[in-house]
């Protein structure tokens, strides 16, 4: 039986702390489910587009937008999953009918509705609803936790390595952040796609973690300029390509320095100055561009089908989802507090009971 209330962890204002409150358990309309919540996955994104103004459209809210449940109650024009089934869901809110949604790029939608967990409430919380368009079932044998980092953690570095940044046997891969919640898995998944891969963070403890997911190097950034050390670890060549999970003007100056001629740059993290203080703006030359023929790709998170490759990725046991710390639901302003401090290697994730 479905209660009236539930435990969730709400945005009172903007800026302030999170609260653990009762809230009322939310209605379903035709088209939603309801989800029981069992895991909820807790990065960096999430951290920081709460602190940047705008992207929160209403208070008070329930952030969270990488969730396990199992679905407790469909709409009556639901037909894609059923009560009983465990899913996760899709990130964005989306049409489902513009050129970009029907052409398998979903993430550009032209009538975009926000974020789950900004523009609707999100996983936070016991209970949750979504549109049924963007959940997707979770096959036998993985667990609600790694399932539910799986959505964002994993499958954004499965877009990344795939279709962005091309990696195939024999590339060497530059990963920037590589012992963060999402890149920890792009050093998988670039070794998955056949990548010599180099490493690249800021604490000891992080680049050990990045050589135990595989790097073949590892670069310790606070030792200098960045293009300078991955040139010394690959022989003065440079690399095939480049993928920085951080965002910085530094990262992004050094990822780009560090490519060899025909490399890709991907952009996948972001440094908002409104949040960190400071421009993330780097300096291109268009000369070096189009003398050795670089590319700049911005890679905007993964489509729901990407989601579900990524967790077969998972149940083959191609992928191991790094999930470094569990905290329950009311210690999740504990867990935002670790990530702004880059204290938190691989992933963290909220887990609730019952």
């Amino acid at each position: 039986m479905i209660p009236k209330t539930m435990r969730a962890m709400v945005l009172p204002h903007f800026g302030a702390p999170m609260e653990l409150r009762e809230a009322l358990v939310p209605k379903i309309g035709p088209g939603d489910v309801l989800l029981r919540v069992r895991a909820a996955g807790v990065g960096l994104t999430v951290v920081i587009m709460i602190a940047n103004p705008g992207r929160v459209t209403s208070f008070p809210r329930i952030p969270g937008h990488e969730v396990a449940g199992e679905v407790v109650e469909i709409g009556a024009e639901v037909a894609n999953v059923k009560v009983g089934d465990r899913v996760v869901n899709h990130f964005y809110l989306t049409c489902g009918a513009c050129r970009f949604c029907r052409s398998g790029r979903e993430t550009l939608c032209t009538a975009f509705k926000g974020y789950v967990g900004q523009a609707s409430d999100g996983g936070y919380a016991e209970y949750m609803r979504l549109p049924a368009r963007n959940v997707t079932v979770i096959p036998p044998g993985v667990s609600d936790v790694d399932a539910a980092v799986a959505t964002d953690a994993i499958a954004t570095p499965y877009h990344a390595c795939r279709e962005e940044a091309r990696v195939g046997p024999g590339d060497s891969v530059l990963i920037v952040g590589a012992g963060g919640g999402v890149g920890i898995h792009g050093v998988q998944m670039a070794k998955l796609c056949g990548g010599w891969v180099v490493a690249a963070d800021v604490t000891d403890e992080k680049l050990a973690a990045a050589r135990h997911a595989g790097a073949d190097a590892v670069v310790d950034a606070r030792q200098g300029d960045l293009a300078a050390l991955v040139k010394r670890a690959t022989d003065g060549r440079g690399v095939d390509a480049a993928i920085d999970f951080f965002g910085s003007r530094e990262t992004l100056q050094g990822a780009l320095g560090s490519l060899a001629r025909a490399g890709r740059l991907v952009i996948i993290g972001s440094r908002p100055a409104a949040v960190f203080g400071a421009d993330p703006s780097f300096v291109v030359d268009p000369q070096r561009m189009l003398y050795d023929m670089l590319e700049i790709h911005g890679s905007r998170y993964v489509t729901l089908t990407e989601i579900s490759q990524t967790l077969e990725l998972i149940r083959q046991g191609r992928i191991s989802p790094v999930v470094s710390k569990h905290f329950p639901l009311e210690s999740a302003e504990e867990a935002h507090e670790l990530l702004r401090t880059n204290a938190i290697p691989g992933r963290a994730a909220l887990v609730l009971e019952g």
